[in-house]
């Protein structure tokens, strides 16, 4: 997968993660068990971070453009978004693809 194109399209914004999708789809499997660092690595800096209980925490990278690029009018469409969610120890237990 190309991970600068990846980390250089913030939100999405510049519709560049569209165009890698595919790619996402075929690693996502592979990424269950990897560690914190390692997602970071790949995809960066998450787009938005959910804290869950018992120090859990899900990663939300946007494919398509996120909230934080369109006006508002333009927010109630649905984004598609990678969610990685990690255990309390920072391993992977859960990727998704999802609309939000």
């Amino acid at each position: 997968m190309d991970s600068e194109t990846w980390k250089a399209d913030l939100n999405g914004c510049k519709g560049n993660r569209l165009k890698l999708r595919e790619q996402v789809e075929d690693i996502r499997l592979k990424l269950v068990g990897l560690k914190e660092t390692s997602i970071r690595k790949l995809f960066g800096k998450p787009d938005s971070e959910e804290l869950l209980e018992r120090s859990q925490k899900i990663y939300i990278y946007y494919i398509s453009p996120g909230p934080k690029c369109t006006p508002a009018t333009e927010n109630s469409a649905k984004k598609e978004a990678l969610a990685v969610r990690m255990d309390a120890l920072g391993t992977v237990r859960e990727v998704n693809i999802f609309n939000e």
